[in-house]
């Protein structure tokens, strides 16, 4: 069970630990575990961190930490916990020579009562066992295609992994690729902080809070439901009575804006009897005059603070009073009852999280919002909690997905376990204002083998039904591709000719971009100079590049140096996302409701499919999404059939060029008297051979054709390049969107 920590007496044990490497025989065997052991010959480590920052790298097996530690006066007349903020993947602990207990997860904190075996006048002996072995699934060849891969670098899959680790364990974009070394850069280590936490013999384990906003039936007026103008605050708030008798108290709930000037709602007081141990009390408030939290693009991101006492111990917990609605039919998303739509990024900020910090969050975010992101799909991991309180502040709305990615156990003993952590991240999560919705695993059936765990049948019914317990309200999706979400990667998963015209689009697109090449800077960090050029192409699939996807897929021109690809697959990235963007876009509301584009960043030092590379150098891509992921967006939309998008586009003379001019508008207001206007112009002589100006009313929240664009193609135009340059300004002539379309005439 997780239980509140923020805000009590605390005392941090991270700093420098004593390391050693578990070899044949197990530490236990050779006294590791005793407070007396001569660990003179150990080798020091600052922790939190993963090891494979450290000089212990790539390693899989067993490492043994330790360290000693006094208590303070601080913690006279308290209990003391041991909390571990997250430790990957299994550990087993022991103080003054007295074992703890042990722990399995890689993102979920857990904590030991140790208020009877510390030493308040000495020393004590900390030993933590961290085991984060190579799963022993079998990894085997799932596609023969014809490529100069070797066996072993060619398309491998698992048969059932055994560990809930996600995208730190098995995905495309890590160590290991998709070959047959795709564990590698394990991610074992201590990386969340360690920390004796303080609580009195009574007190506040656990606050979990579900937010309603308050609807009355106008019975005097039209009948209807409307709302009230209230919020429902419902609190379940779980107490631990260590006191070994009954105890009756009060418990006390108040609730107080945190982020904006208001006035407290009277506490709540409930008399409870608590019998020794843990029991759950239900407290309800009725916040009037409430004020939502909202994405940043549709208002201020309210939120309140909760504070729940009893006998002498405070807690306090940040939340919001908002409803986000998931229409089943339709899948589109209804936040505090107004519809929204998503234009979305996933995110993960390291292969290895203890990097992780609130500088690269604030610097990844702040660039999201120059953006015009409004939603985050973290996808198969958990980020360290001050991310989603980042988000809470800013007014991000984040989809949680569990990190359990592509081929896993369906076994009764896996199920057994990954319910027991989406229980915990659930726990950990709930409270967030910035919380939307939850996916209880990335790819369920994405295999490439015949014989597939029954993963979407077994497993995910079970997680959802777990994760349902800790939160009833938020809606909760089984997993990548059913319920209407879809994959729409072109030139990256989906062939790069594939015909847009013959897609059937779904209301979310969890995933779409395509991959490329990050700068040769970048890349001279994990390809040594003598595999570069020529491409020795294990080296280059094993860090990414996807051999099948780079040349039969997104049919990129290999060039005649490194840089000239890069470029060229750089180029191309750029292109075609952005026209997926453009094609997404006109589709919004018919039926797409949210697009999440396919990462923000290199998770490591990898050819990768992000804006940004591991180390924030942007790819071209970067500048080109950025222009086209506006809340007021001109496109084109070509008529040609096959619809392909991302290659170039080339006419001839007598033909005639003909396009549908989109334009959506993602403000809550209508635009009155925008001006829209496009060119086509010649790139090198700038001669304009046609072009029209007009003004509109942009109605809020919409997309609309706005034009046709026919342009008879003279027999007498020069050849070369042609831009349909296109933009859109508010009356007072401000741009609101400046995009453009290219042609070549031959």
């Amino acid at each position: 069970m997780i239980s509140i920590h923020e805000g009590r007496t605390s005392a941090d044990l991270n700093g420098t630990w004593a390391y050693a490497l578990e070899a044949d025989t197990p530490g236990e065997e050779l006294g590791w575990t005793d407070p007396a052991f001569d660990a003179a010959t150990w080798r020091p480590v600052e922790l939190p961190t993963n090891w494979y920052l450290t000089e212990i790298g790539d390693f899989f097996g067993s490492v043994w930490f330790r360290r000693s530690f006094t208590v303070d006066d601080r913690f006279v007349g308290q209990r003391i916990f041991l909390r571990f903020g997250a430790v990957d993947y299994y550990a087993d602990v022991w103080l003054n020579g007295t074992y703890l207990g042990s722990h399995e997860g890689m993102f979920n904190p857990f904590e030991f009562d140790v208020t009877d075996l510390v030493d308040r006048d000495g020393e004590n002996v900390l030993v933590v066992k961290d085991g984060a072995p190579r799963d022993p699934t079998e990894y085997v060849q799932a596609t023969f295609p014809e490529n100069p891969l070797s066996p072993d670098h060619q398309r491998h899959q698992a048969l059932a992994i055994s560990q809930v680790k996600g995208h730190m364990i098995d995905a495309m974009h890590r160590p290991g690729a998709m070959t047959k070394y795709r564990q590698d850069g394990n991610s074992g280590g201590i990386w969340g902080s360690v920390d004796l936490i303080a609580r009195p013999a009574v007190h506040v384990a656990h606050v979990r809070i579900s937010t309603r906003i308050g609807i009355k039936k106008d019975w005097l007026g039209d009948g209807l439901d409307k709302p009230d103008g209230t919020g429902l605050v419902d609190v379940d708030v779980r107490l631990v009575n260590t006191t070994g008798a009954v105890v009756t108290t009060d418990l006390v709930l108040g609730v107080a804006p945190a982020n904006f000037d208001g006035d407290p709602v009277p506490d709540r007081v409930r008399r409870v009897t608590l019998t020794p141990g843990v029991t759950v009390h239900k407290m309800v408030v009725t916040v009037p005059e409430a004020r939502f939290w909202w994405t940043w693009d549709h208002g201020h991101p309210s939120m309140y603070t909760a504070r729940a006492a009893v006998g002498e111990d405070v807690v306090e917990q940040r939340f919001a009073i908002k409803e986000i609605r998931h229409d089943d039919t339709t899948g589109q998303w209804y936040l505090n009852h107004k519809r929204i739509f998503l234009r979305g990024m996933r995110y993960i900020s390291s292969q290895w999280l203890s990097e992780a910090n609130p500088q690269m969050w604030e610097e990844d975010l702040t660039k999201m919002l120059d953006m015009q992101i409004n939603a985050i799909r973290i996808g198969s991991h958990v980020e360290p909690d001050g991310f989603y309180t980042m988000c809470d502040e800013l007014g991000l709305l984040v989809w949680q997905v569990f990190p359990l990615h592509y081929c896993v156990s369906d076994s009764d003993d896996f199920i057994e376990r990954a319910s027991d952590m989406i229980r915990d991240m659930g726990e950990m999560l709930t409270n967030h204002a910035s919380m939307g919705m939850w996916s209880v695993f990335k790819e369920p059936e994405i295999y490439l083998l015949p014989d597939k765990p029954n993963n979407y049948h077994r497993l995910c019914p079970v997680l959802k039904e777990t994760l349902a317990t800790v939160d009833p309200v938020r809606w909760i999706h089984l997993g990548d591709y059913r319920e209407g979400a879809q994959n729409l990667m072109i030139g990256g998963v989906h062939d790069g000719d594939r015909p847009m015209d013959e897609v059937v689009v779904q209301p979310q697109i969890v995933e779409f971009g395509a991959a490329s090449v990050p700068v040769l800077e970048t890349l001279r960090t994990f390809i040594p100079e003598d595999k570069l050029w020529p491409p020795d192409w294990d080296t280059w699939e094993y860090h990414g590049l996807f051999y099948e996807l780079a040349f039969k897929g997104a049919k990129v021109d290999l060039g005649s140096s490194v840089e000239e690809f890069i470029d060229n697959y750089q180029r191309y990235e750029a292109l075609v996302v952005k026209e997926q963007i453009e094609f997404i876009r006109q589709r919004k509301y018919a039926p797409v409701a949210s697009m999440y584009l396919y990462y923000w960043s290199d998770s490591c030092p990898i050819i990768g499919s992000g804006l940004l590379d591991y180390y924030r150098r942007p790819y071209q891509v970067y500048d080109s999404m950025k222009a086209v992921y506006t809340r007021v967006l001109i496109s084109l939309e070509r008529e040609a059939r096959p619809y392909i998008i991302g290659r170039e586009k080339v006419y001839q003379r007598g033909q005639t060029f003909s396009a549908k001019l989109w334009i959506t508008n993602d403000h809550d207001h209508a635009i009155e008297d925008a001006v829209v206007s496009y060119a086509i112009v010649h790139r090198e002589s700038g001669e304009v051979l046609h072009k029209s100006e007009f003004s509109t009313r942009l109605v809020a929240d919409s997309v609309e054709r706005v034009d046709q664009i026919v342009w008879p193609i003279p027999a007498n135009a020069p050849g070369g390049e042609y831009r349909v340059a296109m933009r859109v300004a508010d009356a007072a002539g401000a741009v609101l969107s400046d995009n453009y379309t290219d042609l070549v005439l031959r």
